[in-house]
């Protein structure tokens, strides 16, 4: 076999079976060996390589395990980076695969060379650069293992092309025995009896719950434990809107009601997150009140914070330990207080609040969205201000329906609907992204449309840079720079490319727009027109 025969063989004996990428005069051995597998890999050619690592992205987000990026030098490189980053961010698992300059040239700025160590080893997990042929097989194999073991993420492998050239009989490692890391007894032990004398416990729902698929086993915890629930940011799909134990989602923007809560808090119960900067308010949310229990499955983590009872272990595990371990019910004070929060959550979800300027309530397009998508539907969000209606409005209940960009990069969305649409090819797949964000990767349209992907779009078109405008108009009232975009007519734009388009100009319309949307067997577009002053669907201090 020759190197990118190898590359493919061993993708093949990892369960690979999707990869994003844009072809390159490097990697023409990887290629050719996809399209004699094309009946066990589904190839995606992207029109960039940020797109191709979104898509993974979002791939890794909803089927749990590793799609393969394969870009040529330092160029295609450079353009993934953004995407390696997004997914590291986001505890999801991803494969970047380069193909890179000749040996030879190595070490002497060559022609599109870069190092790959400085350059990924602080946004990858991990960074290996393949030497000689004989290593492809193992490097490979153990980039992907990597990826899902413990915490998941991004690995990065470089192969130069002449490695590629080469020929090998090759012997790819087996698949190894998948890691379960479990509680430690005392710490179980220590856990319970902080849930059981504590008197307003929470419990923060984590990206580690959606990859272990622990939504099942976290409301029996919740259940069990009398705990409110909050989700991490960008994990509303960790935990059902409706149960009575859901606290809302910390986001961007701080709630009055979740303020209140984390007041009364006394215990929190972090389950599955790294604890990132949104989530904890930039580090501020633990306050000297509140005693911590941590489960994660990575052991540097738990660096940062200081918890009375610390696990390092997976999620399911951890909470089947505690349940058991637990002598008595939750008080029926706890209940009844997790139960008021819980009520102001399900107000705060409700249109009526914000009165609107313009023509378009997104708050009541949502409400209506809520009720006419199928509940299996995926919501791909770019990041925007935009996105802040969907975080309030809309009700996730089922597990594997959200996936956006932790790391607040912009562009996801249309490449993100890809990565979504080919992990869960059954599901209606919705990609909300603003007229920034589309004007950004929008031309992957050509690659939905190419692929014969049946992903619709919501273009939400506010004429500006919205969350940017928000920040300009806090620190200088009535006053912005540079935030205001003059963009394409989008309807035209979508139909450029092939697609179906509905035009919103109005709330009233928006309800059949999106009915006729959902009977296009194929692509479509929706292009809704937003007013400037409506950007934000929050108030006072939470804006």
């Amino acid at each position: 076999m020759n190197g990118g025969e190898v590359v493919v063989q061993t993708m093949l004996s990892r369960g690979v079976d999707a990869v994003f990428f844009v072809p390159g005069g490097t990697n023409v051995t990887i290629l050719e060996a996809l399209s004699r597998n094309q009946n066990k890999v589904r190839s995606i050619p992207t029109r960039l390589e940020s797109s191709a690592a979104f898509a993974a992205d979002a791939y890794g987000a909803i089927r749990k395990k590793p799609a393969v990026i394969l870009v040529s030098r330092s160029p295609g490189a450079t353009n993934a980076a953004i995407g390696v980053h997004t997914a590291q961010q986001a505890s999801r698992p991803l494969v970047l695969i380069i193909s890179n300059i000749p040996r030879k040239q190595k070490g002497r700025e060559a022609f599109q060379e870069i190092n790959y160590h400085q350059m990924f080893g602080p946004i990858a997990k991990a960074v290996y650069d393949v030497n000689s042929i004989n290593e492809v097989a193992e490097v490979v194999a153990r980039a992907l293992d990597l990826s899902v073991a413990g915490r998941p993420g991004a690995v990065v492998v470089a192969i130069s092309k002449d490695i590629l050239d080469e020929d090998v009989e090759p012997v790819i490692p087996r698949v190894p025995a998948a890691v379960r890391m479990g509680p430690d007894s005392d710490a179980v032990q220590e856990a319970a009896r902080l849930i059981e004398s504590a008197k307003h416990p929470i419990i923060l729902a984590g990206e580690m719950i959606g990859f272990e698929n622990a939504n099942a086993e976290l409301e029996k915890f919740a259940e069990a434990t009398g705990a409110g629930v909050m989700t991490a940011y960008r994990q509303q799909d960790s935990f059902r809107a409706e149960h009575p134990a859901n606290f809302g989602h910390l986001a961007i923007n701080r709630l009055p009601f979740q303020e209140a809560a984390l007041k009364d808090c006394d215990l929190i119960v972090s389950m599955g997150s790294r604890l990132d900067s949104i989530t904890t308010a930039d580090y501020t949310m633990l306050k000297p009140h509140h005693k911590l229990i941590m489960v994660y499955p990575e052991a540097s983590v738990f660096a940062h914070w200081p918890a009375e009872a610390a696990m390092g272990s997976h999620t399911i595990p951890a909470m089947k330990a505690i349940a058991a371990a637990l002598k008595t019910k939750p008080s029926a004070e706890r209940l009844a207080w997790r139960d008021a929060i819980h009520k102001q959550e399900v107000a705060f979800a409700k249109p009526g609040e914000i009165k609107v300027e313009g023509d378009v309530d997104m708050a009541r397009c949502i409400e209506q969205f809520n009720a006419i998508v199928p509940k299996d539907a995926i919501m791909v969000s770019d990041a925007g201000t935009f996105g802040r209606w969907i975080t309030r409005y809309y009700r996730f209940n089922r597990p594997n329906t959200e996936t956006s960009p932790v790391s607040g990069a912009m562009g996801y969305g249309v490449p993100g609907g890809i990565g979504a649409q080919i992990a869960n090819p059954d599901a209606p797949v919705f990609v909300w992204v603003g007229d920034g964000g589309f004007l950004m990767t929008g031309h992957e349209c050509a690659a939905i449309m190419q692929e014969k992907l049946p992903v619709k779009l919501l273009v939400c078109d506010n004429s500006c840079w919205g969350s940017i405008l928000t920040h300009q108009n806090k620190r200088f009232p009535n006053w912005d720079f540079g935030t205001r975009l003059e963009s394409p007519d989008f309807a035209k734009l979508g139909e450029g490319y092939g697609m179906p388009v509905w035009k919103v100009h109005k709330t009233a319309e928006f309800a059949g727009a999106l009915k006729e949307v959902l009977a296009v067997d194929g692509p479509a577009m929706m292009h809704v027109l937003l007013d400037i002053r409506d950007v934000s669907p929050f108030t006072g201090a939470a804006r």
